[in-house]
């Protein structure tokens, strides 16, 4: 099966030249039907600039820039809502992001072009042969926009003809919005025809049956749980009889159904990565090999002759780039919902204490990791690590003096890790102890960790106090990692520290793989048989799910469920702030323990890809799960009695591990309830009279 290559093409300059005229930006139809367009190849460019246009959240989207399209395609991705959702934070974004708001007008441009080569093809017969498929290929690109902007705003008016403006009545261009499920509704019958007509395969930069049914799923998932759990955090929007936020919950189980339906679809076509029995390069292979592998089912691709993009040296540890870095720290909330670390299992916290409270002391700086999941360990830049051209991971908060001998000196925790406090090392001092740090027991530098020059000297060697990589504490100078991790996913480890450096980086872009495409069948799955339909089309629900997560964790090396009836209706486990059950995956919030491990299995398999974002929306657990949040990292300490020094310089020892607050960045942050719905531009309200405000507006 090929995979899908959306690519840039230059197209002649009146395909996007479009002119505004009232809300929805019409370009008259004289521009778009000349013969140099109505061609087998200016069809193929015409469709081309249609997906290059196509809003994705991918290497070019920052939540604080305009760009060109609200956010979209904007060259540097400093700012991202992967902040927002405790799967990570950076220096720059701190805070709480939401999505950049004022996506409609360039969305209803695509919308326009795709509606004008829906309309003008059939009056062409010498693209017969191919007109049913490009139809069928502009409806699915109509749905892909639609999608993106009813998951925004709830109802939209339905545009489907190319409105052509009458200058003695401009009230010609105005529509009203259909109701949240009726938008659903056309999207997804969209979509259905778009299944139909289009070709089992695909040449590259097209979509294909299959895309689109993968598609699909995503977008009968997010309708179905809208209708399941909106209702449920607030009253529906209706406005003049129209129900424009919200759909009615009995709506649910049929399009839990059509997403089940649609995943199914895709099985055979598409499959999981699992060529390397490293299952830890296996999984980095899903982004390192993008385009070489079966999962990737729709890709947006980046080269140099096309668009590039700066990932690497934005995200990168500092002393691996050119320029930037650093913005790139999973939290310590994510890193716990996987498998092999020492985690409490009445919190679902990272605990590495032996029986008498003591700190565990690793041997060296990677036995820790030695025995995490797998897929965790692609997703990390690890200590130890050999990266960026023969740079060697370097993370450490400080050392012990070297009259502490890890051997005789135990040590019971010295930090607060209650998720409320937001106090560093050296100010908190918990009772009954000394402060480690003001008494010189642990000492860090307070120099930027790239530039350290107060080395400590231990039988002639010189130790650096704090690891070249950080992380950054409240006390030390320079840019780094704020949480003790940096990230790699979509990351090249292979790029050298000179090349890394702005628009050279050239990594693809994954909008769908099966991956996803499976979970969203394991949760339609789990929501029908926990709703009462234990069975659909001949099979049973939750041995159908049970499987599903099985084979992923699996590939992942995770520890693999093993009967179906732990994807329960008992309560799901709860944040230890809070009242009720607690214990492992509590930081992601759902209402049964069977939902949770599957939206925990959603957090840990898609993160950094722009999706848990959308999920805490459709799931309206944002605002309880996000809520008065503070940040958290691990911070490592070593022995230097007894440690060695490499050729670079870079030691190794005995350690300890931390949980605790991070010291910069760790402002809580809340989701506001109001925000599950954006507000319609105000442009657009003043331009069309007859659309309807949003709750709040």
């Amino acid at each position: 099966m090929k995979k899908i290559n959306i690519i840039t093409v230059i197209l002649v300059s009146s395909l996007f030249g479009l002119v505004s005229c009232v809300d929805l930006d019409i370009t008259p139809k004289s521009v778009l039907t000349g013969e140099d367009i109505y061609t087998e190849n200016g069809i193929k460019a015409y469709v081309a600039g249609l997906y290059n246009h196509l809003p994705m959240e991918d290497f070019h989207y920052d939540t604080d820039n305009e760009g060109l399209q609200a956010g979209y395609f904007v060259n540097l991705n400093v700012y991202s809502y992967w902040n927002s959702t405790g799967e990570m934070v950076n220096r720059n974004n701190v805070g709480r992001k939401r999505h950049r708001p004022g996506y409609w007008s360039e969305g209803f441009k695509i919308i326009r072009q795709a509606n004008t080569l829906i309309n003008d093809l059939p009056n062409y017969p010498a693209l017969a042969d191919n007109s049913r498929a490009w139809i069928a290929e502009a409806k699915f690109i109509r749905a892909y926009v639609y999608f993106q902007l009813a998951k925004r705003y709830g109802g939209l008016p339905k545009i489907f003809e190319p409105q052509v403006l009458d200058s003695n009545d401009e009230s010609s261009l105005w529509v009203a919005r259909v109701s949240h499920a009726d938008t659903y509704d056309f999207i997804l019958a969209d979509l259905d025809e778009a299944i139909a007509d289009m070709s089992l395969t695909s040449e590259t930069g097209r979509a294909n049956k299959y895309v689109a049914a993968a598609f699909k799923s995503r977008v009968a998932l997010h309708a179905a749980t809208t209708a399941r759990y909106g209702s449920m955090k607030f009253p529906d929007w209706e406005v003049d009889g129209v129900l424009l936020e919200g759909i009615p919950s009995e709506k649910a189980n049929g399009y839990f159904k059509q997403a089940w339906d649609a995943a199914k679809l895709v099985e055979g076509h598409y499959q999981l990565h699992k060529d390397n029995s490293d299952k830890t390069a296996n999984y980095a292979e899903v982004w390192e090999k993008a385009e070489g592998n079966k999962e990737s089912i729709w890709i947006r691709k980046y080269d140099y002759t096309m668009w590039a993009h700066s990932f690497d040296a934005m995200m990168a540890p500092p002393r691996m780039t050119t320029t930037y870095g650093d913005r790139y720290n999973p939290t310590l909330d994510w890193v716990e919902l996987f498998d092999g670390l020492p985690i409490n299992p009445a919190t679902g916290h990272f605990s590495a204490f032996d029986d008498n409270g003591d700190y565990i002391v690793y041997d060296n700086c990677h036995q820790l990791w030695d025995g995490a999941e797998p897929r965790l360990r692609a997703n990390l830049l690890l200590p130890g690590e050999m990266v960026k051209g023969g740079y060697k991971v370097d993370l450490r908060a400080g050392i012990f003096s070297q009259d502490i001998d890890p051997a005789v000196r135990k040590f019971k925790k010295f930090s607060r890790d209650d998720g409320a406090d937001g106090g560093n090392y050296r100010s908190v001092t918990l009772e009954g102890q000394t402060n480690l740090f003001a008494t010189n027991v642990i000492l860090n530098s307070t120099a930027d960790p790239r530039t350290q020059t107060d080395l400590y000297e231990v039988n002639g060697v010189r130790i650096y106090k704090n690891g070249l990589d950080g992380p950054k504490m409240s006390n030390n100078g320079g840019n780094n990692t704020l949480t003790g991790f940096f990230g790699r996913k979509h990351m090249n480890i292979a790029m050298t520290q000179p090349q890394t450096a702005l628009f050279e980086s050239t990594q693809s872009w994954i909008e769908i793989r099966y991956a996803e495409v499976l979970l969203n069948r394991a949760e339609a799955a789990i929501e029908l048989a926990q709703s009462g339909e234990s069975t659909y089309v001949g099979t049973n629900l939750l041995q159908d799910a049970f499987t599903i997560i099985n084979d992923l964790r699996d590939r992942a090396g995770a520890t693999l469920l093993t009967d179906p009836t732990e994807l329960s209706t008992a309560p799901g486990h709860t944040n230890w702030t809070k009242p009720g059950t607690h214990g492992i995956g509590s930081f992601v919030e759902a209402p049964t323990r069977g939902l949770q491990i599957v939206r925990v299995e959603r957090y840990k398999e898609l993160a950094f890809e722009s999706k848990i974002y959308w999920d805490l929306i459709r799931w309206f657990t944002y605002d309880t799960q996000i809520n008065q949040y503070r940040k958290r990292g691990l911070y490592s300490f070593m022995f230097s009695k007894g440690a060695t020094v490499d050729a670079a310089g870079i030691p190794d020892g005995k350690y300890i591990y931390d949980a605790k607050n991070t010291e910069s960045g760790s402002d809580r942050i809340t989701y506001p309830v109001n925000d599950y719905y954006e507000g319609i531009p105000s442009n657009e309200l003043k331009n069309n009279p007859l659309l309807q405000k949003n709750r709040n507006q």
